[in-house]
């Protein structure tokens, strides 16, 4: 193939590589609750308490990607206008298990007592480029939001195994973080905006 035939051909793969954002949900709310992203990788994704120095000698709380990615959550779906339900809330509902579908999201908050949209997170890839420096983290995710009072799904997306750039990491832990907070922010975009009060 000839340079000039290559020239041509890379925007039509960089548009098809391009993420299709999915229609915001059809009905707006004002009230979410963010429960904690279940892990499908097989990894537990650690971004801090990993090293022996952080478990024994400094004894540094074990936190996850699915920890970070819902804080993340809910500050930027806060910022946007939602009321979230307090994490400790869903904490107690949930004990702090993750969830990873929409029937395991309604039988939580039935049993936890929790009300109104349930926003339900599927950690399907997470996997950095390198090991301490990572350039990129690729990240797949499954998003649904649920009612669970009938158990209908109103909204569903997926983002596609892509990367996200994470320029500047120093640890795996801080690109997976910076990795969180990107996601975070493209996902809680497609929800759209809050209903009225």
């Amino acid at each position: 193939m000839t340079s000039r035939a290559m020239m041509l051909l890379l925007p039509v793969v960089l548009l098809g590589c391009a993420l299709i954002a999915p229609a915001p949900p059809p009905d707006p709310m004002r009230r979410i609750t963010v429960l904690p992203p279940g892990n499908r990788t097989g990894d537990v994704l650690l971004v801090e308490g990993a090293s022996l120095l952080e478990k024994y000698a400094f004894d540094t709380d074990r936190v996850t990607v699915g920890e970070v990615l819902a804080a993340e959550l809910r500050a930027r779906l806060t910022k946007r206008g939602f009321a979230v339900v307090p994490p400790d809330v869903v904490r107690k509902a949930t004990e702090g298990r993750g969830v990873a579908t929409p029937e395991a999201a309604i039988d939580l908050a039935r049993n936890g007592h929790l009300t109104g949209p349930l926003l339900v997170v599927s950690i399907d890839r997470w996997e950095a480029n390198g090991g301490t420096h990572a350039d990129f983290v690729i990240v797949a995710l499954e998003v649904w939001l649920v009612d669970p009072a009938s158990g209908a799904v109103v909204w569903h997306a997926n983002r596609r195994a892509n990367p996200i750039a994470t320029p500047g990491a120093v640890t795996l832990g801080s690109a997976y973080e910076m990795a969180a907070a990107k996601a975070a922010e493209e996902l809680v975009g497609w929800l759209g905006a809050p209903g009225p009060r």
